[in-house]
């Protein structure tokens, strides 16, 4: 892993410059940053465009403290629609070099054509459009480069790729020290690193951890005892600190899953049917634990039965979703429904908007976009499990963490972008093994000269 930061040590440095300026000299990273996009796509440097990517959906994630004058990291908000956007025009710049590419995006086909007749009932037509071109840009790019740089790059791009993330995350541990008014939620102990809450940090905390744990089963990694003792304890350290108990669970469960499919993958079936049969019970189990060991403050036990005030946001979600209830009124719906009603719902204990994917996805696209979507997603997941049953646990842990978040159906997020990178080695059959992916769809093509900085 130290061998990935000396060798991106000048790409660092420029976001380091890219960082300073926005925070410091905040209109003239309006000029870097879509620069810098431009000469990365230049000069074929397509791993730094994908950190890029997902740098600045980190940074844009960001949320203020409370009163404050301005918003350092608004640029990176202004900002981040060029990402997605650099990617698609630099593939079709490049088109000879990615081919051929990825059909994993087809799937999702019938989805975007019901989301996009949704737009017809948008409230906001121009936001709903932004927002659906956004989706379509990152669902399309995100898995073409994945499998261009697993290509040509192999495990030094997936070990250079987890090195930035993990790096993001120790940053985060270090703000926690040396800035905590930036780590912390003001006013609490709860710890957000570089994410904008604890909420968002336990689910990239749940996504990376399904990441390095992927990695290194399909020896896409080959990290030492030291280097993986160390990517465990920050992921360990940032969750517990976050104190998010979606995120807590969504690892425990895919760790618990890829541990039973191990010895059978119907085992793990069988065990996901228990905990959904008898949650009740469970449930009152996992509150005697905690107060057997005192950590009712820790885990926020007088709101654990009302879902943070999830179950309130719910209940006005479907009451209001009966009015779009096949179609749903285009990307961004859920949130124009939800943001009038926020002064009331905070008074009955909720904070935020849907909180819950598959409602936020019925708000925008209806009861056919979200079926389109999860038979798409489902059918993606079947056709993986031939190449390897480890998809189980990553479908079954994903799909458990979006019943109490809606990250699924935006696109401008590092979720998201994560989410992407890990169907994408799945679907395409991708193993350390190989040389490239062996799924049908993707072959090996002559490769092109490795950037400088890679």
């Amino acid at each position: 892993m130290i061998a990935s930061y000396k060798g991106h040590f000048q790409f660092i440095v420029a976001m380091a410059i890219m960082y300073i300026c926005g925070v410091w000299f905040d209109p003239l990273v309006y000029i870097l940053f879509p620069i810098a996009l431009f000469l990365f796509g230049m000069k074929k440097y397509f791993f730094e465009l994908l950190i890029l990517t997902i740098w600045i959906l980190m940074l844009a994630d960001y949320v203020p403290v409370k009163n404050a004058t301005h918003d350092d990291l608004q640029w990176a908000k202004d900002l981040k629609f060029l990402a997605p956007l650099s990617l698609v025009l630099v593939f079709m710049i490049n088109y000879d070099d990615f081919r051929p590419v990825p059909r994993m995006f087809l799937a999702f086909i019938p989805f975007l054509i019901t989301a996009v007749f949704a737009l017809n009932y948008s409230i906001d037509f121009s936001v709903g459009l932004q927002k659906t071109i956004s989706f379509i840009l990152i669902y399309f790019s995100i898995p073409v480069f994945v499998i261009y740089l697993h290509r040509n790059h192999g495990e030094q791009f997936w070990t250079a790729l987890l090195t930035f993330i993990i790096g993001m995350l120790t940053i985060g541990i270090v703000l926690r020290f040396l800035a905590p008014q930036i780590a912390l939620i003001e006013g609490t102990s709860r710890f957000k690193g570089v994410l904008g809450n604890p909420n968002g940090l336990g689910i990239f905390l749940n996504l990376t951890f399904i990441l390095w744990i992927t990695l290194r089963e399909l020896k896409l990694i080959n990290l030492s005892k030291r280097e993986s003792w160390y990517v465990l304890l920050i992921i360990l350290i940032s969750v517990i600190w976050s104190g998010s108990r979606n995120g807590m669970m969504s690892i425990f469960l895919f760790f618990l899953l890829s541990r039973l499919i191990k010895i059978n993958w119907f085992l793990a079936i069988i065990a996901v049917t228990v905990v959904i049969g008898f949650q009740d019970q469970l449930f009152e189990v996992f509150i005697g634990i905690i107060e057997f060991f005192q950590l009712q403050q820790f885990f926020r036990v007088e709101s654990l039965e009302e879902g943070s005030g999830r179950t309130i946001a719910w209940a006005f979600a479907w009451q209001e979703i009966q009015n779009y209830f096949f179609v749903g009124g285009g990307f961004g719906h859920d949130e124009h429904i939800m943001r009038p009603n926020y002064y009331w719902m905070a008074k009955l204990g909720h904070q935020g908007g849907v909180h819950n994917s598959y409602l936020s996805m019925w708000f925008d696209a209806g009861i056919v976009g979200l079926v389109l979507y999860m038979m798409a997603l489902v059918s993606l997941v079947f056709k993986a499990m031939k190449k390897n049953y480890l998809v189980l646990a990553f479908a079954i842990s994903v799909l458990f963490n979006i019943t109490y978040e809606s990250w699924l159906v935006a696109s401008l997020n590092p979720f998201t972008v994560i989410f992407l990178i890990i169907l994408t080695i799945f679907t395409s059959g991708i193993t350390g093994q190989e040389t490239a992916p062996v799924a049908e769809e993707v072959s090996p093509v002559q490769s092109t000269p490795q950037p400088v900085l890679a």
